[in-house]
């Protein structure tokens, strides 16, 4: 019962962390010089500083507009990188989100397909892609 209620302590917290990161936050953690942390305080707004501090103003919705399937990206591709910058968009509405994903797809077949029966989420649409 006082497991849960004692915090455990910095070093394990420090030696655990790292497994939670993945993609720029592991490259990020790995370059950190090992005498530049000396507790888990420091870890913490170090980490703050880097992702959080550096954090640009949202952008508006038609932004989504200007993302666009190149020539001979994939599907994939497309879906990752229209994931991403929905994420930097402000207050963007599920509509919003559908009708601009499908304007920047490059096969007409497949947008034809979802005009044929279209998607009420984008979490929907994204299955189909």
């Amino acid at each position: 019962m006082t497991l849960g209620l004692q915090q455990p302590p910095d070093e394990i917290l420090c030696h655990s962390f790292p497994t939670t990161l993945k993609g720029a936050t592991r490259e990020w953690f790995t370059k950190l010089p090992t005498s530049a942390i000396d507790n888990f305080e420091q870890l913490n707004n170090a980490f703050l500083r880097h992702f959080v501090g550096r954090q640009r103003p949202k952008r508006p919705a038609d932004h989504l507009l200007t993302i666009r399937q190149g020539e001979k990206e994939t599907l994939r591709s497309y879906v990752k990188q229209f994931t991403r910058e929905t994420l930097e968009v402000d207050e963007v509405d599920n509509k919003v989100q559908l009708t601009t994903f499908k304007a920047g797809l490059k096969s007409r077949e497949f947008v034809m397909s979802l005009a044929k029966n279209p998607s009420k989420t984008m979490i929907e649409m994204l299955l189909k892609a």
